[in-house]
Formats: C-alpha cells, sequence, structure tokens
C-alpha cells in the first residue's frame, strides 16, 4: 500500500512537470523576456473645427457604431454664405467668359464686312479701269495690256495694290483680335480656377461637418441636441473603441532594456482562446502599482514600470483583458 501510494506521488509530480513543460512551451517558447499587461483603448471625441449649428444627432449613448456610421450632421451659415458668393462668382466669370467671346466673333466678322466693302469698291474702280483699256485696245488694235510707265499701268497696279493692303490689314487686325481675346480668355480662366478650388476647400470643410465614426466601438456620450449650436472644438460625441490600441506591461523586477523602444513582441490573450496579435514597443511609463486585476491574492501589492505597447486595431482583444506579452 505504501509502495502504491509513494508511486502515485511521483506520477503527479510528473504531471505537473509536464503540465508546466507545455504552458512554457505554448505562451514563452522564442522569448526569455515576458511580461503581464492589459489591453486598453482611449475613448475618443467628435468636435467641429468651427462654430456650427446642429442639424441632425444620428446616434444615442450605448449605441454600437461601425467605422463610417454617421454620428451627427452641422451646418455653418458663414461656410454656407461663403460657398454661395463664390458659386456666384464662378458663374459670372463663366458669363463674362462667353460674352467676350461673342464679342470677338462679332468684332472680326464687323473688321472683315468693313475691309471686304474697301475691297470691293476698289475692285469696282479696277474692273472700271480694265474695261476702259480693253476698249481702247479694241479701238486702237493695240495690245489690251498697257505699256509700262503709262498712266492706265500705273494706276492698275496701284489699285492692285491697294486691294492688298486692305487684306493685309484685315490679317493683322484679325490676329490682333485673336490675341486680345485669348489673353482675355486666360485670364478669366485663372480666376475660374482660382474661384474653383477655393470653393473645392470650402466644399471640402462643408463635408467635414457630416460627423462619421472613424473606428468601430460603443457611443459613450453625446453632448449636444439638434438645434443647438456647438462652439468651435467643442466635444460633440464620445466613442470607446470597440478593440483596444494599446498594452500597458507591466515590468516586475526587470529594467526596460528587456524590451526597447521599436522592437516587435507579440501579445497574447490570457482568456483561453490564444488570440496572438503583433505589436510594436512605443514608450515606457512610470514604476506604478499593478491594477487590481494583476494583483496577486496577497496583501503585498506589487509594482512594475509601464511599457506602452502599440497594437493594430483590427484585433479580436476586449478592452481591459489581461495578456501576456513576450
Amino acid at each position: 500500500m505504501s509502495s502504491t501510494r509513494f508511486n502515485w506521488f511521483y506520477i503527479l509530480v510528473a504531471v505537473f512537470f509536464v503540465g508546466m513543460l507545455a504552458i512554457s512551451f505554448r505562451y514563452f517558447r522564442g522569448s526569455g523576456e515576458t511580461a503581464v499587461g492589459l489591453a486598453r483603448s482611449k475613448e475618443y471625441k467628435i468636435s467641429s473645427a468651427q462654430t456650427a449649428v446642429v442639424i441632425r444627432v444620428a446616434v444615442v449613448p450605448g449605441m454600437e457604431v461601425k467605422e463610417g456610421d454617421l454620428l451627427l450632421e452641422l451646418s455653418s451659415p458663414e461656410l454656407e454664405m461663403e460657398i454661395s458668393k463664390l458659386q456666384s462668382r464662378v458663374r459670372l466669370l463663366e458669363t463674362e467668359k462667353e460674352e467676350k467671346k461673342k464679342l470677338s466673333l462679332a468684332e472680326s466678322a464687323r473688321a472683315r464686312a468693313e475691309t471686304q466693302i474697301l475691297v470691293d469698291r476698289v475692285g469696282a474702280e479696277l474692273a472700271g479701269l480694265q474695261a476702259e483699256i480693253q476698249l481702247n485696245s479694241q479701238i486702237t488694235g493695240k495690245s489690251a495690256s498697257p505699256e509700262p510707265g503709262t498712266p492706265q499701268a500705273v494706276k492698275l497696279m496701284a489699285l492692285q495694290e491697294q486691294q492688298q493692303r486692305y487684306r493685309e490689314a484685315l490679317d493683322l487686325e484679325l490676329q490682333n483680335i485673336a490675341q486680345r481675346t485669348a489673353l482675355d480668355q486666360r485670364i478669366l480662366d485663372n480666376q475660374i480656377a482660382l474661384f474653383r478650388h477655393e470653393l473645392s476647400l470650402l466644399e471640402q470643410e462643408r463635408a467635414t461637418l457630416r460627423k462619421l465614426a472613424s473606428a468601430a466601438g460603443v457611443v459613450e456620450n453625446v453632448f449636444v441636441k439638434a438645434g443647438e449650436q456647438a462652439d468651435a472644438f467643442s466635444p460633440l460625441v464620445e466613442i470607446i473603441p470597440r478593440h483596444p490600441t494599446t498594452v500597458v506591461a507591466y515590468l516586475i523586477g526587470k529594467k526596460a532594456e528587456s524590451f526597447p523602444i521599436g522592437s516587435p513582441v507579440t501579445v497574447i490573450s490570457n482568456n483561453g482562446q490564444r488570440v496572438e496579435v503583433a505589436g510594436k514597443v512605443i514608450g515606457y511609463g512610470s514604476v506604478t502599482q499593478l491594477p487590481e486585476i494583476l494583483q496577486k491574492a496577497t496583501a503585498v501589492k506589487a509594482f512594475g514600470q509601464e511599457v506602452f505597447i502599440e497594437i493594430p486595431a483590427d484585433n479580436s482583444l476586449a478592452n481591459g483583458e489581461k495578456v501576456l506579452i513576450r
């Protein structure tokens, strides 16, 4: 009987030893440095960069929201007035641009018409002279082409040169009209582009008055109601993220060099579900008393140095959950 009891004792010791090895292998393999900590997330508050009127509140305290969900809508009368002014300026400049383009076409048509009248008048005189030369040729039997240097030849050449000068003057005037119009159009285009850019910035600012949830979480507080005026930078809605983004580890009896800043770590859930999250050490805190959840059931309180670890938001850890860090 004594021998059997003795054997069972060693069997229990062996099972306990194997269990400890299994736990050590599961949670602490590959690293000689470990620590305990808490996963936590800090609530974030939604505010407006300018004084605005609350148009609609879409959430209530305790309501769960997803990333991108509408929280509330604001409106700024001053912003709407500036947007309306810029829209009117753009419309006026676009109208002026079209009017100047039409005016340029009308001015070009007028110049062509006036020049054509002059050319036709010289052309009529030139036709009369050519008819006179032809008649004299038939009477005298001489060539229809006047002799160089004669009054008829000189006049004929002068009329032809006059017609050419009218046409050249028209070309120059049309070029001046086109250049002047192009300059006016460029100036107006630049002004329109400038106002449209300002308008785009104001419209982007107006879009920010639709307040959306930046991460999944639960609405903790709503500080405003529809119809109220919200001051610039005053809190409107407070949200607690659904998943933690930070882990606070506590080094008990260890130096901070065990977890250098910037070093990668693995955060392991301590609830038995074996959730692992990759993290990075971002800083150290002070030596402080461990939270109650991390204290052992003794009268002596444990202290440790805080180590802050950043983890991605898309994790399955719970806020306030106890975790292991290695």
